[in-house]
């Protein structure tokens, strides 16, 4: 794929190495002088210094071509406004951070991939990891109101179908890991002690969850 960041700061150079390790085509546009020269002499990436929300910029990183873009600036009224423009380019995947989660249904509004609030994940992750135990918080999604969760399979529900497992309502066993492989949550699909179980379930019902599957 073809993938333009713009806004390359800590997460954007992380998710650039990370991209341009599975071989994607990365195109970073940092308005900053000092730290474009410095992701020049460090990234495996063309790196254009600029403000990303001037189609000029955009068009030189290459947006006609663009298969997704991830607007990553610590501005909100920069984000939008370049979501703003590349919905006019017909870009076709465009993912954007959140920086003040009140402002999360802007985005929502835009019609774009994915509105993305590291604030809120982040709190959800500390949150759940102060109260629900040994559980544990992937991400927290739909603006808060629900969570994935990863629990790991006691004895009390070893060998049961998950047909069978009587989980609060909101919550939907999606995916069992065993032994390195990935199950469906199919409900005539057996749990095994040992099982990591991934949950998805509304926030409401998340320590219900937990206490049901831990005991």
């Amino acid at each position: 794929m073809y993938i333009i960041i713009i806004g390359c700061g800590v997460t954007g150079a992380a998710l650039a190495k990370h991209l341009s390790g599975e071989d994607h085509e990365i195109v970073i546009v940092e308005k900053d002088e000092e730290r474009a020269k410095t992701l020049a002499e460090t990234m495996d990436a063309l790196v254009i210094h600029g403000d990303g929300s001037e189609p000029e910029i955009l068009q030189d990183a290459g947006i006609e071509r663009a298969d997704a873009v991830a607007i990553l600036t610590r501005d909100d009224n920069t984000n939008l406004t370049i979501c703003q423009i590349l919905k006019k380019f017909d870009v076709k995947r465009i993912v954007s951070r959140v920086n003040d989660p009140s402002k999360q249904d802007l985005y929502i509004g835009l019609e774009i991939t994915a509105a993305i609030s590291p604030i809120s994940a982040v709190v959800s992750y500390f949150k759940n990891a102060l109260t629900l135990g040994k559980s544990r918080s992937l991400v927290s999604i739909a603006k808060g109101k629900a969570e994935i969760l990863e629990i790991r399979v006691s004895e009390k529900l070893d060998g049961r179908k998950i047909r069978d497992i009587d989980l609060p309502n909101g919550a939907i066993i999606g995916l069992i890991t065993r032994n390195g492989d990935v199950l469906i949550g199919s409900p005539d699909e057996i749990v095994k002690k040992n099982d990591l179980l991934t949950i998805v379930t509304k926030t409401e019902a998340s320590k219900d969850v937990v206490t049901m599957l831990k005991g």
